[in-house]
């Protein structure tokens, strides 16, 4: 069941990346296009790929620590034996479900702050780019712990895999 679950939030993670990574090509496009080519320079294509762009990359986090391929200590993990590149990777595993928490708590009270405020030029409320902090990382912190059941739960594992 859990297996299951990480395939299909995986699978629609994957398909919402790559939605708004072609997203930005077209926003940044137009707005290339209207500067050089019709001579007059949109705002509000730019303000809109700012936003794009940041859920992009925190989804893009999600989506890397699903797989195992964020950041950890790649060069100490392959000189270890089994045991100590297991603890390495419940470490980091660790560090990255509290580093969510505080994804989660501080991302939540700032998009709280800022709930009436809109994007000068689009008008699009600030709260669809201040809820990607929480949201992805509730994402993240989920992806974490399952990260860490996979450890615990298989001993012949040394490390995650997808």
């Amino acid at each position: 069941m859990l297996d299951a679950i990480e395939f299909y939030l995986r699978k629609v993670l994957s398909y919402i990346v790559a939605l708004l990574g072609g997203l930005l090509v077209f926003l940044i496009g137009t707005g290339v296009f209207f500067r050089y080519v019709v001579g007059q320079a949109l705002s509000w294509p730019e303000e809109i790929a700012g936003i794009i762009f940041v859920w992009f990359t925190l989804l893009g986090v999600v989506l890397l620590t699903q797989s195992g391929e964020h950041i950890e200590f790649s060069y100490f993990i392959k000189r270890l034996n089994r045991r100590c590149t297991k603890i390495l990777s419940a470490f980091t595993q660790i560090s990255i479900a509290l580093f969510s928490l505080l994804m989660i708590f501080y991302g939540y009270r700032y998009a709280l702050m800022f709930l009436s405020e809109r994007t000068p030029a689009a008008g699009v409320p600030v709260l669809w780019l201040n809820l990607s902090l929480p949201i992805s990382g509730v994402l993240i912190l989920f992806y974490s712990q399952l990260n860490i059941y996979k450890l615990v739960r298989s001993p012949e594992r040394s490390s995650i895999q997808p």
